[in-house]
């Protein structure tokens, strides 16, 4: 469950500000990204776990209300809801501090419990708001399947070379590239770099999401910089996840994974997730496929 506060700008160490709004409502990296793919038409099954709370109970309704099918969302009796605290500023930037809750309560078992879906489907998305253990579980699956793989890691922190191994794409924002690779982000030639060990270690391919500086994708067949949509952002909650779910639409067969196919997902999620940054909210800012005809 998301509660954002508008702020004029961040905070710094020590400092106590009053907010100047408050939004509170379902959230959560995995909830956004399902969100952004259902509106945009796929058949979206979450798995995952809830608290045996109120929170759990709006989240899981929630999902049902989006079309997105809840059979493998359990409930933990032990560990309440997940949390998150998002502050954004008038510039649209944010900070965020998360409370995993009930979603580090996933196991493998709960995985195995689910093989049937996992075989049904075309893309297996995963962040790190479950246990990376379990992540690799799914991928490993998945990946015997034929299925495509995509990690989205954040909250950031070290990867295991086996799920490197079986991960197709691996989608980080700056600060998570940063964080995986020491690499400098504000240097193309260096992210270049430090993508090229990642996919030595197995990744399929890379895209790093730089904000109001587009996205940078290293892929074996070449790398590519692909401008982000020119907008006044007034709120960057929930960006890089509509940019991934969405993005995880256009991947429903294998050989999206060349070089053009990929250029041309990532295009359509910045344009997508450029919508997203124009309202106030987390999920309540994704738009529905039907905007963006509208648009075009």
């Amino acid at each position: 469950m998301d509660s954002s506060l508008l702020l004029e700008s961040l905070p710094h160490e020590g400092e106590t500000l009053f907010a100047s709004g408050k939004l509170v409502g379902p959230g959560g990296k995995g909830f956004n990204q399902a969100v952004s793919a259902a509106r945009l038409g796929a058949s979206v099954h979450f798995i995952g776990k809830v608290g045996a709370d109120e929170y759990g109970k709006q989240l899981v309704s929630t999902l049902r209300q989006e079309g997105i099918h809840t059979e493998h969302v359990g409930v933990n009796p032990d560990l309440p809801t997940g949390e998150a605290l998002i502050l954004f500023s008038n510039s649209g930037s944010n900070m965020i501090v998360v409370s995993a809750g009930s979603n580090m309560a996933i196991t493998a078992q709960d995985i195995e419990e689910s093989r049937e879906i996992i075989q049904l489907s075309d893309v297996i998305l995963s962040q790190f708001e479950v246990p990376i253990e379990v992540i690799q579980h799914v991928f490993t699956i998945a990946k015997e399947e034929g299925k495509v793989t995509v990690l989205n890691p954040a909250p950031a922190k070290a990867i295991p070379p086996a799920l490197l191994q079986v991960t197709d794409f691996l989608i980080p924002n700056e600060s998570e590239m940063h964080m995986i690779t020491g690499c400098d982000t504000n240097c193309e030639q260096d992210m270049v770099q430090g993508a090229a060990t990642l996919l030595e270690q197995g990744v399929g391919c890379v895209i790093v999401t730089l904000g109001d500086r587009g996205s940078l994708i290293c892929h074996p067949d070449g790398n590519l910089s692909i401008p982000a949509e020119k907008v006044a952002a007034i709120d960057t909650t929930a960006a890089g996840d509509s940019f991934i779910g969405s993005f995880c639409t256009k991947l429903r067969r294998q050989e999206r994974k060349q070089l053009r196919h990929v250029a041309e997902a990532v295009k359509f999620a910045s344009r997508f997730s450029s919508i997203v940054v124009q309202r106030k909210g987390a999920f309540q800012s994704i738009p529905y496929a039907y905007e963006l005809a509208e648009m075009s």
